[in-house]
């Protein structure tokens, strides 16, 4: 390219550049822009102050890991990784701060998208500050190159016969789980009814469930009652599931500290059951996946509430093994042969980016004891100590 070619190129964006400012004043009172500086491992923050209000004013710089939730009714969350004070003494404010600071990662996926945020505010008014929030991103997850269907991985299909399963658990646990049968249905009925009693009913002869909400807009009261029958039943089928289970005693017997993709586990160490009867068909597996994790808003007026989520993705098969028949009173963990090679949990999923407790990308591992005709087994494995740097080394 011919210099004086260069010299007007450059000329032009300096003149889109000064326009874009001047445009951004009429309606902005400040701006702020981030450059990422690899070589010296800093970021460089640049502010310019538009407004004279703004001017001589406390101001402060918050940047956080923030995980945005893709969804019309969304609830986001944020961890605070680094704050700055300054005054606006100068039109333009330019400071640093090490890229170490920006500690996890970004990521885009179906449900989440995990990102870094600034957020600048002056203090130059008595009820609303000025306020300038950019979102930039640094250190992107690359996807990894194993993939399977990590939903039917985690969660299998349950096939079992209910009549054989409740023969084989004791008998405490079968009259519980006979009791839930029956509290459910006289719920699910009862439930039901009011809600079409009040459906068909005037406001002012209705049961439990109005035509309206608390922000007045309409209700049905028969949807409402559906919904709450099949709350109830969900959590009723979680109480009667782990009474199903009581046919046999399953845990594990030792769980590495940390795990890292050094961490080789026989299965005969790792786990320990007994069961009350002759197991057939009998699958153990080692499984692990990724799961996003956030919440969003759900149903309107009086019924509005935050609702968590958890979708696998990237699912890794660990171990694997089958046996047709294992005799009652046998530890099963005889039956298993091998051990469980960590290492493919960390070429084939993402690293943990935990944003909160309840948001983010978070790494999930348990052992399935699949039988047919009785509920599965599951326990859940300790990710405690897991360190991102083992999800890029590969070992070599």
């Amino acid at each position: 390219m011919a210099k004086g070619e260069e010299k007007f190129r450059d000329s032009q964006q300096a003149l889109e550049l000064a326009q874009r400012a001047a445009q951004l004043s009429r309606f902005q009172k400040a701006t702020m822009m981030f450059e990422i500086d690899e070589d010296r491992d800093l970021v460089e923050v640049q502010i310019q102050i538009f407004s004279e209000d703004s001017m001589r004013r406390d101001a402060t710089f918050v940047l956080s890991q923030r995980a945005r939730v893709k969804d019309s009714r969304p609830v986001h969350a944020s961890k605070v990784l680094y704050r700055h004070q300054f005054r606006t003494d100068e039109r333009t404010i330019t400071f640093t701060f090490p890229t170490s600071e920006l500690t996890g990662f970004c990521y885009d996926g179906s449900e989440i998208e995990i990102e870094y945020q600034g957020v600048l505010k002056i203090d130059d008014a008595v009820f609303f500050d000025t306020k300038v929030s950019e979102e930039f991103i640094y250190n992107v997850l690359k996807k990894p190159k194993i993939r399977r269907d990590a939903k039917n991985l985690i969660d299998p299909k349950d096939s079992f016969n209910f009549f054989t399963n409740l023969r084989a658990i004791p008998l405490r646990n079968r009259l519980a789980t006979l009791v839930l049968v029956f509290a459910a249905g006289i719920v699910i009925i009862v439930n039901t009814l009011i809600g079409l009693h009040d459906q068909m009913s005037p406001e002012s002869q209705t049961y439990l469930y109005s035509h309206t909400d608390s922000d007045g807009d309409a209700s049905s009261p028969l949807f409402n009652s559906l919904y709450g029958s099949g709350a109830a039943g969900v959590a009723i089928w979680f109480a009667m599931r782990r009474n199903l289970r009581k046919y046999m005693k399953f845990r594990f017997k030792q769980v590495p500290n940390r795990i890292d993709r050094t961490t080789v586990v026989p299965i005969e160490r790792m786990v320990h059951g007994l069961s009350r009867v002759e197991l057939k068909d009998v699958t153990l597996r080692v499984v692990a996946c990724n799961l996003e994790k956030g919440k969003y808003i759900r149903g309107s007026g009086s019924n509005t509430r935050a609702v968590s989520f958890s979708k696998p993705i990237q699912g890794v098969l660990l171990y694997k093994h089958k046996v047709e028949t294992i005799p009652r009173k046998q530890p099963v963990e005889n039956y298993f042969p091998g051990e469980v090679e960590f290492d493919a949990m960390f070429d084939g999923l993402y690293p943990p980016a935990q944003v909160s407790e309840s948001h983010g990308l978070f790494v999930y591992w348990e052992v399935q004891l699949l039988v047919d005709e009785l509920v599965d087994q599951e326990l859940t494995g300790s990710v405690t100590g897991l360190r991102k740097e083992d999800f890029f080394d590969d070992g070599s």
